[in-house]
């Protein structure tokens, strides 16, 4: 009679496992954000430098040499904001992507004839 008392105090408490419920973790967007802000800010310089460079370019009668030197500028911001939207897109690719990180649980089970472990990962 005490065993089979015994064995049902086992039964309940062995199978009985509490369940831990941690709190979402935070969702990091900072690189969608940060690579959001590069490409579009890459391709707003990049198209100012593009109109620039077009509104600059030399016409046939300039006599007086002065328009050789604008094409700097123009070219620079070009060079910038393409350079500002290859570093955004995979910034912004790799933004998205939501990593799964591993849980490893372990639980105890105790019964009236046996028990087990079972790990989890």
């Amino acid at each position: 009679m005490r065993l089979a008392a015994f064995g049902v105090i086992l039964l309940l408490v062995g199978n009985a496992h509490a369940e831990s419920t941690a709190p979402a973790p935070a969702v990091d967007t900072t690189r969608r954000d940060v690579g959001t802000g590069l490409s579009v800010g890459g391709l707003v310089l990049g198209s100012v430098g593009a109109g620039m460079f077009f509104l600059t370019r030399r016409s046939g009668d300039d006599s007086c040499g002065c328009a050789s030197h604008a094409w700097v500028f123009p070219t620079v911001l070009m060079s910038v904001g393409g350079a500002m939207a290859l570093t955004g897109i995979p910034l912004w690719i790799t933004g998205q992507m939501k990593l799964d990180r591993a849980t490893t649980r372990a639980e105890l089970q105790l019964g009236p004839l046996g028990g087990g472990v079972r790990v989890l990962f």
